[in-house]
């Protein structure tokens, strides 16, 4: 299973609203064919670093980086100044070990 996390940063206008009732169920109905998982959005309070960051799984890093070099990926990426004027922080990782508490 491979990790995807997106941050955007503080300091820009962000419509929260949209990006959740909007952007993500588009990204959810782009890419669950593609491999992607799930998804979960968190917000960061005031005076952080970063506002926002969501958090998606993917089956594997490849299917992430096939659907993001991919057709569909100019309806995901072409979404964002809908929602935000801030260039996103994109970090991949690949879990190792799963851990259940």
């Amino acid at each position: 299973m491979a990790t995807i996390v997106i941050q955007y940063p503080s300091g820009h206008d962000f419509d929260l609203d949209y990006y959740l009732n909007k952007h993500m169920p588009l990204v959810s109905a782009t890419w669950s064919s593609e491999g992607l998982q799930s998804w979960e959005i968190v917000t960061f309070s005031e005076g952080s670093a970063y506002q926002v960051q969501a958090t998606l799984r993917w089956d594997s890093l490849e299917s992430f980086e096939k659907a993001a070099a991919g057709s569909t990926a100019t309806t995901v990426f072409g979404d964002i100044p809908s929602f935000t004027t801030a260039k996103p922080d994109l970090f991949k990782g690949v879990s190792k070990l799963k851990s259940a508490l």
